[in-house]
């Protein structure tokens, strides 16, 4: 169970590092999700801040899991609000993580990261956003989802 926590926290340290390296990411979070499983239930939110720059951001759905996941993919919505305009966006992404071989498609060893490249939108200087993420499988809980993210990245 503690070697768990440590590696989580070893892959996020090292994803930081990275996200640190790249100028044009300007957002990038992770919430975690509970180890018995994430519930139909759950909603997993993420307050993306102001932009200070007006410009075209590419929005990546971002997942982990572990080798306790049953599927071979996961179908997950993706709800999002602009402010100030108050414009609401809604997204369904499957999101393929194991082939038909069994092997995993994410880059890991005992926790596997994958990113979904899921809408390109246009934000002007100030706008912020609001994103709820939830799981649209038929299982009410879902276990080996560790964490899910959102990251922004500034285009041009």
């Amino acid at each position: 169970m503690q070697s768990k926590h440590f590696l989580t926290t070893l892959v996020l340290a090292v994803g930081l590092l990275f996200c640190g390296c790249t100028r044009q990411k300007i957002y990038s979070r992770f919430q975690h999700v509970s180890e018995t499983g994430w519930e139909k239930v759950d909603t997993i939110a993420f307050d993306v801040p102001p932009v200070t720059e007006s410009g075209t951001y590419r929005e990546d759905l971002e997942l982990r899991i572990d080798t306790t996941f049953p599927f071979q993919s996961m179908t997950l919505k993706v709800n999002q609000t602009i402010f100030p305009e108050g414009r609401h966006e809604s997204y369904t992404k499957n999101c393929p993580l194991i082939d038909k071989n069994g092997n995993i498609k994410g880059a890991g060893v005992s926790l596997f990261l994958y990113t979904y490249p899921f809408n390109d939108i246009q934000l002007n200087r100030g706008d912020s956003l609001h994103i709820t993420v939830i799981h649209c499988m038929k299982r009410e809980i879902m276990p080996g989802v560790t964490d899910i993210g959102i990251s922004l990245t500034r285009q041009r």
